[in-house]
């Protein structure tokens, strides 16, 4: 038979097989990293609900609660303060002894400032959650916090007593609980 005027290009066909068969494995190593990456606030909730849970029950304070600020304080568990002071609730020092210096965002009426603050250094996060219970249900201030009936009324209190000035404090902390379902902490551990 004759060739009749169609030509064939040498190795076109190898060059396609080639780059569609890299592009397939490109595709296929993005999907497989994209699916087995953890969402970091996820990640910390998981890891430190059952921590959240039993401190809150031994001081009869709100699971969901405590994880949320926990998870505000610290920003996830990322902050300076928590990752290298074990400081997960930005509890501040009275003395400069166990203590460490760092710049922290305050408001004072009404305008954000950032101020220098002494905080207070833990050899674990076990031993940050178990003084923030005992701060909240030691200290007078706190009392409207210990009195709340749900979730939502703890978080009120928490900045109503002066634990923190940011006015949306409170907000933050119920929305971090309803976003992540930490309201259903409060149910495992009360009941």
């Amino acid at each position: 038979m004759a060739n009749r005027g169609y030509k064939r290009k040498k190795g076109g066909g190898c060059a396609f097989i080639f780059f569609g068969g890299l592009l397939f494995l490109i595709t296929l190593f993005i999907l497989v990293l994209s699916r087995d990456r953890v969402n970091p606030r996820e990640e910390y909730l998981e890891n430190t609900k059952y921590l959240a849970m039993e401190v809150s029950k031994k001081y009869k304070l709100f699971p969901s609660v405590t994880l949320a600020q926990s998870a505000l304080e610290s920003n996830f568990g990322r902050s300076e303060l928590s990752t290298e002071y074990k400081n997960y609730f930005g509890i501040k020092s009275n003395s400069g002894e166990n203590a460490v210096g760092l710049n922290t965002s305050e408001y004072i009426d009404g305008e954000e400032v950032t101020l220098k603050e002494n905080f207070r250094r833990y050899n674990t996060k076990e031993e940050s959650f178990n003084d923030y219970a005992k701060l909240i249900t030691e200290a007078g201030r706190y009392e409207s916090v210990r009195r709340a009936k749900n979730y939502e009324e703890a978080a009120v209190a928490l900045y109503e007593s002066g634990y923190a000035t940011d006015p949306n404090y409170s907000q933050k902390i119920i929305d971090l609980i309803e976003e992540y379902n930490l309201h259903e902490l409060d149910i495992e551990t009360i009941n």
